[in-house]
């Protein structure tokens, strides 16, 4: 997730002993004049330090600027890239990245074959969403992408025009994974034990990518492998651990700065605290004053992480 599963939350994530089975990295814009290695998501490769491999994702839309880049990638400590064509942000399809891609399959195939030339084998994703208008169209997303033998598929169950609004198209999805011949993990409002498990048994049973759930309740990546439920005390300390993580990260660590980049990841998890807090929280600019409100926390709907049913360990990752 850009700009939140940061070097930062890595960290988090490896202090509170809730790790998934790999991370993926915000993307790498890769352009014409723009290095990938330049860029702040180079920090989650080279301070990786969790022992969880890590999968460098690039989003861009020409073939010889994503190669080359990809080529300076498999230098660095991956597991892997990933060609990110779900991105549904304006600015990103604007540029013809991202989920822009999924309006032109003749130059997603393209591309798509371009990679795999240029990655060993192990070493080549896609993310993608199941089309740009309608679910329907994924049956032709997986005609462009399948050719150029992805040696993992990432699908976000819905359109771009959803963006993150609406309920993911599951039964499309499903009606497809027969057809793809790699490991494919299932990716979309996957919040609780609940629905990872229904995922798991009905959709994608190679696996999950959990994003938005796991910032709101990392725990949940515990839970998966069958350990305890999620505690109020749990998430409190989880707040106070990303905050500290956080302002070791700021350039600049003055306190309006480190209120704000928390905010980032408080937005996923306001549910969790009490109207006041929450509040207080948004509109606030003072870390020591955050520290406190922080404390406040996971006291709502925690009933809905309280489901510890347990089942096998099952591929997941964060992204």
């Amino acid at each position: 997730m850009q700009d939140v599963t940061d070097i930062a939350f890595m960290r988090t994530l490896s202090r509170i002993g809730c790790l998934p089975d790999f991370f993926m990295t915000p993307y790498l814009r890769s352009t014409r004049t723009t290095c990938a290695l330049a860029e702040t998501p180079l920090r989650c490769i080279m301070e990786n330090e969790t022992g969880v491999p890590i999968w460098a994702q690039l989003a861009g839309s020409e073939a010889e600027h994503l190669q080359r880049d990809a080529r300076r990638l498999l230098c660095l400590p991956i597991a892997g890239v990933n060609l990110n064509t779900g991105c549904p942000a304006s600015l990103v399809n604007r540029h013809g990245a991202g989920a822009a891609l999924l309006r032109d399959l003749t130059k997603l195939r393209h591309i798509c074959r371009a990679l795999r030339d240029s990655l060993p084998m192990g070493k080549w994703s896609v993310k993608c969403r199941l089309g740009w208008e309608d679910s329907s169209e994924f049956s032709d997303v997986v005609d462009a992408i399948m050719p150029s033998s992805p040696d993992m598929l990432i699908v976000h169950a819905r359109t771009r025009g959803q963006r993150y609004r609406g309920v993911p198209d599951v039964q499309q999805l499903r009606r497809e994974v027969g057809r793809v011949s790699c490991p494919i993990l299932g990716n979309g409002d996957i919040k609780n034990v609940q629905q990872a498990w229904l995922w798991l048994r009905d959709v994608t049973p190679d696996g999950i990518m959990i994003g938005r759930g796991a910032v709101r309740n990392p725990y949940l990546l515990r839970q998966l492998k069958g350990e305890a439920p999620t505690t109020a005390q749990e998430l409190r300390r989880y707040y106070l651990i990303l905050l500290e993580e956080t302002g070791k990260t700021l350039k600049r660590a003055t306190s309006v700065a480190h209120c704000n980049r928390m905010k980032k990841f408080l937005a996923f998890c306001y549910a969790d605290f009490p109207p006041n807090a929450e509040y207080e929280l948004r509109r606030c600019t003072n870390i020591i004053e955050m520290e406190q409100l922080l404390l406040q926390g996971g006291t709502t709907r925690l009933s809905a992480f309280s489901d510890s049913s347990a089942f096998e360990h099952c591929s997941g990752s964060v992204s």
